[in-house]
């Protein structure tokens, strides 16, 4: 069976590195059919069901679709091909549709789209009991239908302002959503962020099941991440207050490790050099993790990615603006 992610479009390369990594982690076997800033479509032989619980992990995809059919904006080769993929669910339809392009009308495609799949059914549009979408882009258009959205409102109300203690310089939930996916962590396994500060990247773990461990040089700050993983109900996790050389007292293997590295404007480095902190911080992480387990990293410096070089293998990168002026490297690298 063919699926069809449609992307968000606000990064380049997070959206689909988050949905491989997560395909990794619910052990969905897949073959990549398209690739693009608009869409990822891949084939599986898993069941729908493993399919639709990646909604509730994804933060940068809208919606996924079972796949009908892709093709240029002719309406004679989209009538054709939705005359040869007809739909054999029963009950009533709706065609919703998104347009990304400024030169396609969505109307004619519309049309052409409900002569074939509106005979004969009940149209309506709220709450049908079959969703047609139709991503329009430039030049192809996709046709699937809907077995999953992304609730993406709920990282909106989960941003710092919402919660009981907040920094201004945390990780918009969205974002620290995608780093805990990259990492492929698994349900039940164990995710430390030894710099957690008030918890954002902990609370997005904890909402998908994953078990969850934080450290903090400042006593505050564990504080304020207590009170807010208590504020989401997340029950399975350990906090603690100390220098990130001494965890290895605290904690075994660890399987992820993910974490957004102080940078020393509006987090502390307790006056340590950046670049001996990172070095260091690095040295404890590969000793902390598990035989190929993984770490997320978010650094100020594209160049520091070279010391994590001397630890880890590399896996990817991707650049992002957090703030108007703060750009953050978020690097994978594998053990």
């Amino acid at each position: 069976m063919k699926y069809l992610f449609e992307l968000s479009k606000e990064h380049k390369s997070i959206p689909s590195s988050e949905i491989f990594a997560s395909l990794t982690a619910e052990e969905i076997r897949y073959k990549i059919i398209k690739s693009t800033e608009d869409v990822l479509i891949i084939e599986t032989d898993s069941k729908k069901e493993k399919l639709k619980k990646l909604a509730n992990r994804l933060s940068f995809t809208y919606y996924i679709d079972k796949l009908l059919f892709f093709c240029s904006n002719s309406t004679n080769e989209i009538k054709k091909l939705s005359n040869e993929n007809n739909i054999v669910e029963k009950g009533s339809i709706a065609i919703k549709y998104k347009n990304r392009s400024k030169n396609i009308s969505s109307q004619s495609i519309v049309k052409v789209l409900a002569e074939s799949y509106t005979k004969n059914r009940k149209v309506i549009l709220k709450n049908p009991d079959i969703e047609i979408r139709v991503l329009i882009t430039d030049p192809i258009i996709y046709v699937g239908i809907k077995i999953a959205d992304v609730n993406r409102s709920q990282f909106e109300d989960r941003k710092v302002q919402n919660r009981p203690y907040f920094s201004p310089i945390s990780l918009h939930p969205k974002i620290a959503r995608a780093l805990v996916n990259l990492s492929s962590i698994k349900k039940k396994e164990n995710l430390l962020d030894p710099f957690c500060g008030t918890g954002g990247i902990l609370i997005e773990a904890g909402l998908i099941g994953v078990k969850i461990i934080g450290s903090d040089i400042e006593e505050k700050m564990i504080k304020g991440c207590k009170k807010n993983l208590d504020f989401y109900n997340i029950k399975n996790y350990r906090l603690f207050c100390c220098d990130i050389g001494k965890i290895k007292k605290h904690v075994s293997k660890i399987d992820a490790i993910i974490t957004d590295l102080p940078y020393g404007k509006s987090t502390t480095t307790k006056g340590e050099k950046r670049e001996v902190l990172y070095d260091r911080a690095f040295q404890c992480i590969s000793n902390l993790l598990k035989d190929k387990g993984t770490a997320v990293i978010g650094l100020s410096d594209k160049n520091l990615i070279q010391l994590g070089k001397k630890y880890f293998n590399l896996l990817e990168r991707h650049s992002f603006y957090v703030h108007k002026s703060l750009k953050r490297y978020f690097v994978v690298f594998k053990k």
